[in-house]
């Protein structure tokens, strides 16, 4: 009898099995949506409305990894993240010096420039919107490393990022607005003197082309600001982004085109 109740008692105690479950499988399919829903948005985001697909394609290969680094663990993340930031505008102006020559936007006046110009804001706007509503769910994600602290680091990032692909984006217009009026002019201009007198335009400060902007170190003082920028410099509201072509175009409608060129060639070093 007592053998019996032993053996009863064997045969209704549960048995522990594997079923696969994995307690902490419900936080990391958060993270990795989390990280989909980023990824996605950071991809809008390099492929603006109102850039050639090359170009878009350049900036993907230069700042498409930032998002994953941002959101992968471990010390000096962020700062990593920054220097990749700050490196990759040389590289995409070096492709698209060669674009703006070769294959301009259509840009015949200051109104196409703002109108071309426009495009690309509203849907950097856009994009960087998507991310925001990533970064939302990086604050609530409690198996991503940093929570909330994490997010608002990214938050940088994103403006950043934002801030470099509007300073491409307004690079491209004014380079391409100002071939267009070289060639109107009958004035032909190589690639390297193009790219510096487009730095030139952006960087002037008065009415017209400063001729001391011509100087090569133009280049890096316009790259560092773009990467100085922040997210509130990327949003819509409030930003000064996105309306630097238009002014450029306008310095280069005052600007006295086969003068500028003359005292770019002839400065020392200039070949």
């Amino acid at each position: 009898m007592v053998r019996r109740r032993l053996g009863a008692s064997r045969v209704k105690t549960p048995t522990v099995t594997d079923t696969g479950a994995d307690p902490g499988g419900a936080g990391r399919s958060r993270t990795a949506r989390l990280r989909a829903a980023f990824a996605r948005g950071l991809r809008g985001l390099l492929a603006p409305d109102g850039l050639p697909a090359g170009a878009s394609a350049e900036l993907e290969s230069a700042l498409g990894d930032i998002g994953r680094e941002a959101l992968t663990g471990g010390p000096g993340r962020m700062r990593r993240v920054r220097v990749q930031v700050a490196a990759a505008p040389p590289k995409i102006l070096d492709w698209m010096s060669t674009q703006v020559v070769e294959h301009p936007a259509v840009v015949y006046d200051v109104a196409g420039v703002e109108a071309l110009a426009s495009r690309q804001k509203k849907s950097i706007g856009a994009a960087v919107g998507a991310l925001q509503l990533a970064l939302v769910g990086a604050a609530t994600a409690s198996t991503l490393e940093g929570g909330p602290i994490l997010a608002v680091a990214i938050d940088g990032v994103v403006g950043q990022v934002a801030a470099v692909v509007h300073g491409v984006c307004d690079w491209y217009d004014t380079g391409s607005y100002l071939v267009r009026r070289l060639d109107r002019l009958g004035l032909p201009a190589d690639v390297g003197e193009v790219r510096r007198l487009t730095n030139a335009a952006l960087m002037s400060k008065g009415q017209t082309v400063d001729q001391r902007m011509l100087a090569r170190s133009t280049e890096f003082r316009l790259i560092r600001r773009w990467a100085g920028l922040g997210l509130v410099d990327a949003l819509p509201f409030g930003s000064s982004l996105g309306k630097e072509a238009v002014r450029a175009a306008e310095r280069i409608d005052r600007t006295d085109l086969a003068g500028i060129l003359a005292v770019l060639r002839f400065e020392p070093g200039h070949r």
